[in-house]
């Protein structure tokens, strides 16, 4: 588990003694302070980009929605950077999507004098996702994707909005799994009744009774809950102390801003920053993670799916 921002802070400046220990890195504003906070985003940006196509698995999100009936746009999540490809998944099937189409192609796909050899195409301009033939039901879709928040921490007041169903955070905050965005009377949705969700009959499956007051709902949302862990969130920048990079090795950030506080001061720092560079360059060979498809869809109920919205979206 990485350690806190402050206690990053505090090592990187100790080592070599480059600087005092900062005691604070957002109740104090003097030249030690803002040089770190400075640095802990850029090292982070910089491991990010950095890394290959595919991104550390660190970086990794997953983007829910609804394709509607009709709308053949949809915004991006607030922390998207780029998709993983072969991830698409609608209705439970790949969604074959070909893209990112060229202008010409595009142009081809929409006055229909082209024959696309797969169920959609997909072209993002201008943070938004363009769906080509428009939908014509609403389904669900997962979507792998890097985010490019460095940040993660525990939720905060103010985080979620408790009067949404499913609960929904305010944007630019995100969960740190991924971006959910659904309407109130989307696909996934309640079943009627006493707050039940469906797990089937079959032997091995059983009735989940959820609460029906938001804050019931999802006990771990709630910031004053003893039941936890609290779920994180990924967030645009440091904001506070105890904010953690989304980076679990931590020694890495930890090196990053010692060189970086180095050269701000006029410092020697090529030697650490040569250690900072082969220290990035093992994790990034040797991380093990990778988007798998997320499978959503109407089908049997499998080993480690579950039923959602009447039974009728068997989630992996």
């Amino acid at each position: 588990m990485a350690r806190s921002i402050l206690k990053i802070a505090q090592e990187a400046a100790r080592r070599d003694a480059t600087a005092p220990e900062p005691r604070t890195l957002f109740g104090d504003n003097n030249t030690i302070a803002k040089t770190l906070r400075t640095a802990a985003g850029d090292v982070l940006r910089e491991v990010l980009r950095s890394s290959r196509w595919a991104g550390l698995s660190e970086w990794h999100s997953t983007w829910v929605f609804a394709l509607q009936a009709g709308r053949y746009a949809y915004p991006l999540p607030p922390d998207f950077l780029r998709s993983i490809p072969m991830t698409e998944q609608r209705n439970g099937w790949p969604m074959g999507l070909v893209g990112p189409a060229s202008p010409q192609v595009w142009a081809r796909w929409l006055s229909g004098s082209v024959t696309v050899p797969a169920p959609m195409g997909w072209r993002i301009k201008n943070n938004i996702l363009f769906i080509d033939p428009t939908p014509s039901a609403d389904e669900l879709v997962t979507i792998e994707y890097i985010s490019r928040y460095p940040v993660v921490s525990e939720i905060k007041e103010g985080d979620y909005n408790l009067a949404s169903q499913p609960l929904q955070t305010f944007a630019p905050v995100v969960p740190r799994d991924g971006w959910m965005a659904l309407k109130d009377e989307a696909v996934l949705s309640h079943l009627p009744g006493a707050g039940e969700f469906n797990y089937d009959n079959p032997p091995g499956y059983d009735v989940g009774t959820w609460g029906l007051d938001p804050s019931e709902l999802l006990k771990r949302i709630n910031p004053t809950s003893a039941v936890g862990p609290l779920p994180q969130v990924r967030r645009e920048e440091f904001t506070g102390d105890e904010d953690k990079p989304a980076v679990e090795d931590d020694y890495i950030l930890s090196l990053g801003m010692t060189y970086h506080l180095q050269r701000s001061l006029g410092l020697p720092y090529a030697e650490r920053a040569a250690e900072f560079e082969r220290e990035l360059d093992v994790k990034l060979s040797e991380d093990a993670g990778g988007a798998r498809s997320f499978r959503l869809g109407g089908e049997a109920c499998d080993y480690e799916a579950t039923p959602l919205g009447g039974g009728r979206w068997m989630v992996s």
